[in-house]
């Protein structure tokens, strides 16, 4: 099978998260021929790291090769909670935030007529850790965006792992090479659009805001 060529734009944060989640992809599934950044510097100590044969410092220059795909995006939210009201009396209640005191949040609890489910997403309690003082554990990463680390905290000891990263990358790239439709397919993605736009609708109105199939 040939393999699925994937350039990288930006070479901070988001650059780091994908090339450490996509290389036990790479050799087998992808192959990183090159990375674009304004700051060429940065691109050349990002290839470096990971091993990227080409620099770039212009994104212009990834899209001259043969096959591509481009995607963007812009951020519009800091944070949002959304509550959600079902046909059979069961409510669920979303909260995501990338900016709030303590770190990044992404939760969800569903309330039904004869249970309750709650996923800690971000921050996930599979280990959580005290320090009285945020010198004891110096210089250990514990989470993104951490504050301090003095009192509880949510240590992730595979953090990627945990939040889904490496799987959805994966997934991305096996539905490319092989035509297949994504776990997370066409359907969910519209039914999770409706929910968000019905949310800002709702918000902006200050009313109930229904959805149809």
């Amino acid at each position: 099978m040939e393999l699925l060529r994937i350039g990288i734009v930006g070479a901070q944060f988001a650059a780091h998260l994908h090339l450490q989640n996509y290389a036990r992809l790479r050799g087998w599934k992808i192959e990183i021929p090159a990375v674009a950044s304004r700051t060429r510097s940065r691109a050349e100590d990002l290839a470096k790291k990971f091993k990227i044969p080409t620099v770039a410092g212009d994104y212009l220059s990834l899209l001259e090769r043969k096959k591509w795909i481009v995607s963007a995006w812009e951020d519009v939210e800091d944070w949002a909670t959304m509550i959600m009201n079902f046909e059979d009396g069961s409510q669920a209640v979303i909260t995501a935030s990338d900016g709030v005191l303590g770190g990044v949040r992404n939760t969800m609890a569903v309330y039904l007529s004869n249970a309750v489910v709650q996923v800690n997403i971000n921050p996930n309690d599979t280990l959580v850790a005290y320090a009285p003082s945020p010198h004891v554990f110096g210089e250990e990463y514990i989470a993104e965006k951490l504050e301090t680390k003095a009192g509880w905290n949510f240590a992730s000891p595979d953090e990627d792992w945990v939040r889904g990263y490496p799987q959805e990358l994966e997934d991305f790239v096996d539905c490319l090479l092989t035509g297949r439709e994504p776990d997370s397919g066409l359907d969910l993605a519209i039914q999770t659009v409706k929910a968000i736009y019905a949310a800002y609708l709702s918000a902006e109105k200050g009313m109930r805001v229904g959805l149809e199939e």
